[in-house]
């Protein structure tokens, strides 16, 4: 105890316990400005990119939460008047003491909440219909997990925990919190309290004025009790937010017994299922399911939210920060074949945000256009000569002519003066790429095979991989409009005009496109039953009179064809040029017009000027760490420890072994060297010798004694890193040898 800081605090005659209270220390908040502050970086850029950062980040999650509210807002309206409405005939009052026993059976009402598979999410919703739950309806919500019912008396337990425990329960006479966890987890108990907590309230409405003070420390109020929305008798809702991994034993003896309560406890059940309802009746027998009444509510698919949330937040000029090409490809592929999280979609933005701001100098300008004008504008030299180093505009400086190179790498005002076009055009082209973007998706989502996708977001792939007018699904898609009807052409044309004044409505080239549509769109209805008329009549029609196929040109005498004859007749007139209808000529200008628009805007981002500004595509960033191999870090952590610890004492050459590696890193690399069954006896010994090896050989004759009985803190040491090694994977026991376990891994991992 010598050694220890505090070892004269803990001197003592005779043996003791010695209890030490943690110092209450306030914990230094850092501010997200510091981490942006490295080494020769400008203390002033770094300022302008945590804050702007921060800045964008904040209205992004402010319309991701918005649009939450929106997708959910009538699911959970009705789930909310479901549950206001289930109880309203409830009054123990009206119980007579001499009723008989044969009465009807009565049915919980019993909400079937279609989730989805999007685990994820679920926490976040079920949070929300909480919130509205204890805004509008009753105080009394429990939130009810498969961990907590691995049996009926755990299931009572975290019911009664939640309802009793989630207020400020105090006595009338004594300043004293009741403590849950000392009251039995029993049905009677939940009536008593509820019958209990029914009075104050009516006690509080009807003398508001002697309600008795709090103290001012206590956080959580009473008043939540007493609100004026509830009902006399507000219903008690449980929450089973995973129905499906509650086991089925004991949801059904809590059913049972819930249903002997309903004429003194006014329940009402949410089940949240993954599937389908037919989950309840997998699950619950007849005898147990008759016993709920099951409305059914379906939440908004996953798929459908998620392409809320990529209109809203990606393809809007709204917010200055996009994602190129392959990061969202691979945000898209995580949640299309992982796990269908609209929130961890979110947080990959909110990564990428991040990582860009941090790694791209550039990114300084990635803001609203009036303020990059400001930034450009204050710019020192060092901060341009950023600008001259990037790839994208240096492609532009050699397609300059010599002086204006020279001016460019040379000439800060006249660079300055140049990013401020390029910022224009950037601009400009982010207000125009997206409605029109939009309009190649009305015309073309619905076509057979959906050669651009059906959604907008793989439209937006391709556009953010290539010109759009390159790929060779944009020509197959025009070839299916080359065939469409009036009617559906017209239909289209007419979406595709919403869709751009839908736009930004200042911009004169979208309405210069608007209108050039609309003016097609009229010519199209006034054509009628001309329709399908010729464009121009020609006078000589005897080449489409079939009877002169079998007329000869000597007379009016008819003679039979040979069949080689009409053959060579028939590939004549295959050869000559159909004559078009006057639908199929305005068809024809209306989509070389759409093509010629599609090929001006919808141009690659990667192929502008300084696109670095506003588009990450560093992938790799991203999947290290929002798709992370747990298995890859820990084999990397086990064999070499230095990686992660960055301590001299773990620095080892060659694969040896070091005494100093932690002792699950010494256990780990000599159980490589095993084979399928290892030892425990030789694998102890094999440990010591490690961990021993760095000691003085002077000590020959302890070393001796200590093999005949090994030291107790090495065993101990031993024992623990094998328990270690064992939870981690890598071994496990066996009956087929004595003090033997089994290696689980081979090939070094």
């Amino acid at each position: 105890m010598s050694g220890h800081p505090v070892g004269d605090a803990t001197s003592s005659v005779s043996r003791g316990c010695f209890v030490f209270t943690p110092s209450k220390k306030t914990k230094k908040c850092l501010d997200p400005k510091d981490y942006f502050e490295v080494e020769g970086n400008f203390s002033e850029s770094s300022v302008y990119h945590a804050s702007t950062c921060e800045v964008l980040w904040n209205d992004i999650s402010e319309d991701v939460e918005a649009l939450q509210t929106d997708v959910n807002e009538t699911i959970f309206e009705d789930l909310v008047q479901f549950v206001s409405q289930a109880q309203t005939r409830f009054d123990p009052g009206s119980e007579k003491p001499n009723k008989s026993v044969s009465t009807a059976v009565q049915e919980i009402p019993t909400a079937a909440l279609i989730t989805g598979v999007n685990t994820p999410d679920h926490h976040a919703m079920f949070a929300a219909i909480i919130g509205q739950l204890k805004e509008k309806v009753t105080p009394h919500v429990a939130e009810i997990h498969s961990k907590d019912c691995n049996t009926l008396k755990g299931l009572m337990a975290s019911v009664i925990g939640q309802l009793m425990g989630a207020e400020d329960l105090m006595s009338d006479d004594e300043e004293v919190e009741i403590n849950v966890k000392k009251i039995p987890c029993t049905m009677p108990v939940l009536h008593s309290w509820y019958k209990e907590t029914v009075e104050k309230r009516e006690k509080q409405r009807s003398s508001p004025s002697k309600t008795p003070k709090r103290k001012s420390s206590r956080k959580r109020r009473s008043s939540i009790l007493y609100n004026s929305n509830y009902a006399k008798h507000p219903c008690l809702v449980l929450i089973f937010e995973d129905m499906e991994s509650v086991p089925s034993a004991v949801l059904q003896d809590f059913i049972l017994v819930s249903s002997q309560y309903l004429e003194k406890l006014p329940l009402v059940l949410v089940f949240g299922i993954a599937t389908a309802v037919t989950a309840i009746h997998r699950t619950l027998p007849q005898s147990v399911s008759s016993l709920l009444s099951i409305e059914k509510f379906q939440a908004v698919p996953s798929s459908v939210y998620l392409t809320q949330l990529i209109n809203k937040v990606l393809l809007s000029y709204k917010h200055p920060f996009k994602l190129g090409h392959k990061v969202f490809q691979f945000l898209l592929d995580l949640f299309l074949y992982h796990d269908f999280s609209v929130r961890n979609f979110s947080k990959g933005i909110q990564f990428s945000l991040m990582d860009h701001f941090f790694n791209q100098p550039l990114s300084l300008l990635c803001c609203g256009y009036g303020e990059g004008l400001n930034r450009l504008r204050s710019m020192s030299h060092d901060q341009l000569e950023l600008f001259r180093k990037a790839a994208s505009f240096r492609t532009y400086v050699e397609g300059q002519p010599p002086e204006e190179q020279r001016d460019l790498l040379l000439d800060d005002k006249h660079l300055k003066k140049v990013l401020q076009e390029l910022l224009k055009k950037l601009s400009d082209y982010h207000k125009t790429f997206y409605p029109v973007m939009l309009c190649l998706h009305e015309l073309t989502f619905d076509l057979p095979h959906h050669p651009l996708g059906k959604q907008v977001r793989e439209l937006y792939s391709l556009c953010l991989e290539s010109n759009i007018n390159e790929n060779k699904v944009y020509e197959e898609a025009f070839g299916l409009l080359g065939i469409l009807a009036r009617d559906e052409l017209v239909s289209l044309l007419g979406r595709c005009a919403e869709k751009l004044s839908e736009g930004e409505a200042g911009l004169d080239d979208i309405q210069a496109i608007r209108f050039h549509l609309e003016t097609i769109t009229t010519k199209l209805d006034t054509l009628g039953e001309l329709c399908n008329q010729p464009e121009e009549e020609d006078e000589n029609t005897e080449s489409e009179n079939p009877e002169s196929l079998n007329t000869s040109t000597d007379g009016n005498v008819k003679t039979k064809t040979t069949l080689h004859s009409l053959q060579q007749q028939l590939m004549q007139s295959a050869k000559k040029k159909k004559k078009l209808t006057r639908y199929e000529v305005l068809r024809k200008e209306a989509l070389d017009y759409l093509d010629s628009v599609f090929r001006k805007y919808l141009v690659c981002p990667q192929t502008l000027t300084l696109h670095e500004i506003f588009y990450y595509n560093n992938v790799g960033e991203v999947r290290r760490h929002i798709n992370a191999s747990p298995r890859a870090a820990i084999q990397t952590a086990l064999d070499n420890p230095y990686h992660y610890l960055q301590s001299d004492l773990c620095k080892a050459e060659g694969g040896s072994i070091l005494s100093t590696f932690p002792d699950v890193c010494i256990v780990y690399k000599l159980h490589l060297e095993c084979g399928r069954l290892i030892n425990l006896y030789d694998w102890m010994q094999a440990f010591v010798t490690v961990v021993q090896g760095g000691e003085d050989e002077a000590d020959g004759d302890k070393k001796v004694a200590s093999k005949k009985k090994a030291d107790p803190v090495l065993q101990a040491r031993f024992i623990r890193a094998v328990s270690e090694l064992q939870f981690l994977g890598f071994i496990k026991s066996t009956k087929r040898k004595t003090d033997h376990v089994a290696r689980l891994t081979w090939g070094g991992c």
